[in-house]
């Protein structure tokens, strides 16, 4: 089942639920076939609220992640959109209540926000989850992206928490500003490109930001000239590998498990503020907004 919220849909899924569906990418059974098979691989996007914001303003990036395979809820953000979005009401005031208790329900009522969306799925913790199921039955993964030495850095660390991990490649990739490739930048994630089919993998993930990496993924997956045909999933993991690295410290998991990673990273990173104002208040009063406009119509 899929929430919509802002428009973008989200599957109402868990992470266990989501490592099923992932499994199955790999039986020849769920191929698609007639005009669709010409689609490579399948795209999986952890979407958080600064994401949804995104989409919200670019009809090309919403679509881009409403057509993906997957689309995982990574943010307590969504879980609480998700369950206030869902509740009745017939005016404005109504509304404005139930999001006050529900935010409310974040701190002393967690299952209450989890009744739509059940389980926040974050990219790095879906990424190891994916190691460890590739260690077992020997699916090929490429990492592509982050700073320079990082994804090889990465590679290192995988390798060593998962035995038999096959990892078939890792570079930093091409440096892109945008979605809207100068020349340097197309020779450059042509070159990126062509590595990636000499190691033919099955799985690649992608940290290079969002939107840059999600539209880089899907530009790569629906390439018919030059297609990687061995490849059966692409995901965009952002700041991932930094943090399996050890390059970036990740909130305690105190601060995860009560969704309250943003406030540690604003003690830590206080130039992250803009992020975080988006990611919350701007986010909240957008999810507002836009029950009041269903409510109108």
């Amino acid at each position: 089942m899929k929430i919509d919220i802002l428009g973008t849909k989200i599957d109402a899924l868990t992470q266990q639920q989501a490592l099923e569906k992932i499994e199955s990418f790999f039986n020849p059974q769920s191929s698609v076939t007639g005009h669709e098979s010409l689609v490579i691989g399948h795209q999986i996007i952890t979407a958080n609220p600064e994401i949804v914001l995104a989409a919200k303003k670019n009809k090309k990036y919403q679509d881009l992640i409403n057509n993906a395979s997957l689309v995982l809820a990574d943010g307590i953000g969504l879980l609480w959109a998700a369950k206030f979005l869902s509740l009745k009401s017939n005016s404005w005031l109504t509304s404005i209540i139930q999001a006050k208790f529900s935010l409310l329900s974040l701190i002393f009522c967690p299952s209450y926000y989890k009744e739509i969306l059940p389980e926040r799925i974050t990219g790095v913790d879906l990424m190891e989850k994916i190691c460890e199921r590739a260690a077992q039955k020997n699916w090929k993964i490429y990492l592509l992206g982050a700073g320079e030495g990082i994804a090889q850095k990465t590679a290192e660390v995988l390798k060593k928490r998962y035995h038999n991990l096959n990892i078939v490649g890792a570079a930093s990739g091409p440096t892109i500003q945008d979605t809207r490739y100068k020349s340097q930048e197309t020779k450059n994630i042509q070159d990126a490109i062509t590595n990636i089919q000499t190691a033919a993998p099955d799985i690649l993930f992608v940290a290079m930001g969002s939107p840059k990496q999600d539209f880089f993924i899907n530009s790569l997956i629906t390439n018919h000239q030059s297609p990687i045909t061995n490849l059966k999933l692409a995901m965009g993991v952002g700041g991932a590998f930094d943090f399996i690295s050890g390059q970036a410290k990740r909130a305690p998991a105190i601060f995860r498990n009560l969704g309250l990673e943003w406030l540690y990273r604003f003690f830590h990173q206080p130039w992250r503020a803009i992020r975080i104002f988006n990611a919350t208040i701007r986010f909240i009063w957008n999810v507002v907004i836009y029950k009041k406009l269903k409510i109108k119509n």
